[in-house]
């Protein structure tokens, strides 16, 4: 078959994992090419919070393969189609091996203080098992520093996504305010420096280009797959297009997808999502289409999770544009429930976000409500309101209803009465004790550390009533579905019999996740990646 070009390993995007295969391919003396059909790079983990989970790394010193994998399986539950046995273990093998491995490319890494989501579950990490990267300054990518891609919704700041949690307690704790205190520096820092520092997913893309332009990788930007390239049932290469024109892309040792899901493809979400949906409730990167998902669809791989998402309850503003992921950093903080129509609790709100959006779908709640007492908005940050700051310009606007008791909140914002008046009144003598006996909220190391260590006794659980009472619609919004390609332990998309396709790779968002239908820590998505674009490359080259 003619070529254009050729090359050993042919990425599609340029997730986490795409740089991970690249560099792990260049290491072992092979050619390896990223094509990326946006202007910027990094995909969606440029527009997360940029941390990684990943167990037993070699940062971490107080974790063991036996808790790591007790807690997985515990959390995860039974193997199935996206997490067997050897998918599994080969995650627990590899991720570490894929951090050591970049640790010794140059890429600076860091642990996080991030608690597993699942803290006091069989080997859950009260510390946890995340990393990220450190702060990085984007003058550092020279003519490429304004190519990395960026949510509009993070400010580009000089801080990490995880000490966001601190910032929420800068008017209660020493702890806030010294973090407040820090970014404060670290800005003016930048100013009179001329710097342009920034962290979470912005920072790990930005140290991962680095690393990529370092190692001489070739980077095809605004380059759209169109195809994928067969012969005698083996994946031999890529078409692509750009703006000169399609060419076809030859790869000896195979192709590697790491293209993301199918958030914003509303036909797909609404042939395979829960619904109601919409793509107006994806965070995801706007390249975010499923593509090269239906590509491999087509040639016969099987899928699952589909219904899934990474999701992140959060509200949007009278604009349609992002107003805050709210689940569990600030709906864990005292004074504030999230309730269905009905006016009864959706679950547990200082919880995993992607469980909790599981039960806002399975409760017929969408959209929920937040109920927000007076002193949780006094006391502490809500998505664009700064505690102790002006809230009539949100009432006005219409993102905030308020109103003087708990019946005037729920007729103004069409909630059942009865329900939400014996719910507000159920949960206030659990604040009262100090124990949540609906959904345990509080009760967990993960739960405590999204609260305020100042409330008592319970740092999670307050009272609501104090009027006046708020309320804020809640949607199941998503950084990115988390269902797609069937793999295995050396990430081979696989078809329904469970062959494997020769030639053909995936990692990331386009497959069904090692985690399965779970989120079992602060960067599991990205922790996926990083493990199997590092296990596709060397399986592809012959080097596992």
């Amino acid at each position: 078959m003619d070529f254009d070009e050729t090359f050993d390993l042919v990425i599609i995007g340029s997730g986490c994992a795409s740089v991970t295969a690249a560099l792990a391919a260049k290491s072992l003396g092979a050619r390896p090419v990223i094509i990326e059909k946006q202007a910027l790079f990094g995909g969606s983990t440029a527009y997360s919070g940029g941390i990684a989970w990943l167990p037993n790394n070699p940062l971490l010193d107080d974790d063991n393969p036996a808790d790591a994998r007790a807690y997985l399986d515990h959390v995860v539950g039974p193997p199935d189609k996206a997490s067997p046995v050897a998918k599994r273990e080969a995650f627990l093998k590899q991720g570490p091996r894929a951090v050591q491995f970049l640790l010794d490319q140059g890429v600076k890494l860091i642990r996080v203080p991030w608690p597993d989501y699942y803290s006091d579950a069989p080997g859950g990490h009260r510390i946890g098992r995340t990393v990220s990267a450190a702060l990085f300054d984007l003058r550092e990518l020279g003519e490429w520093q304004d190519r990395v891609g960026y949510f509009y919704g993070f400010p580009r700041l000089p801080v990490g996504s995880w000490e966001f949690v601190d910032l929420t307690l800068a008017k209660t704790t020493w702890k806030g305010k010294m973090a407040g205190l820090r970014l404060a520096l670290k800005m003016l820092k930048d100013k009179l420096t001329g710097s342009r520092t920034v962290g979470s997913g912005n920072a790990v893309q930005g140290r991962f280009l680095k690393a990529a332009l370092d190692a001489g990788i070739p980077l095809y930007m605004e380059t759209e797959l169109t195809g994928l390239e067969v012969e005698d049932g083996r994946v031999v290469g890529a078409r692509v297009r750009d703006g000169k024109g399609e060419r076809r892309i030859g790869a000896t040792r195979g192709v590697l997808l790491n293209a993301g899901g199918f958030s914003r493809n509303l036909e797909m979400r609404r042939k395979f999502q829960p619904q109601p949906t919409s793509t107006d409730w994806t965070m995801a990167n706007p390249g975010d289409t499923g593509d090269a998902m239906q590509m491999a669809l087509a040639l016969g791989a099987d899928s699952d999770c589909m219904e899934e998402a990474w999701w992140t309850p959060g509200s949007l503003l009278p604009d349609g544009k992002y107003g805050g992921f709210h689940v569990p950093g600030e709906s864990g903080k005292p004074h504030v429930i999230i309730v269905g129509p009905d006016g009864r609790r959706v679950g547990n709100e200082a919880g995993a976000y992607m469980e909790f959006g599981q039960r806002m779908y399975a409760r017929g709640a969408v959209p929920s409500w937040a109920i927000i007492e007076s002193r949780m908005l006094k006391d502490y940050s809500w998505g664009p309101l700064l505690p102790g700051k002006p809230i009539r310009p949100w009432i006005d606007n219409g993102y905030l209803v308020k109103a003087d008791t708990i019946a005037g909140l729920a007729q103004a914002c069409g909630i059942d009465a009865a329900g939400l008046a014996a719910e507000v009144a159920r949960f206030n003598g659990f604040a009262e004790r100090g124990v949540d006996e609906d959904f345990g909220r509080g009760a967990s190391y993960h739960n405590r550390a999204m609260g305020d260590p100042g409330n008592k006794p319970n740092p999670s659980l307050g009272k609501i009533e104090r009027a006046p009472f708020y309320a804020v619609k809640i949607w199941p919004l998503d950084v990115g579905t988390s269902g797609g390609l069937v793999t295995d332990e050396h990430a081979r998309v696989l078809r329904t019999d469970g062959t494997p396709i020769a030639g053909l790779y995936a990692a990331g968002n386009i497959t069904a996740p090692v985690v399965g239908h779970t989120y079992p820590g602060a960067g599991a998505s990205i922790g996926g990646g990083i493990a199997f674009g590092y296990v596709a490359a060397r399986h592809a080259l012959g080097a596992n």
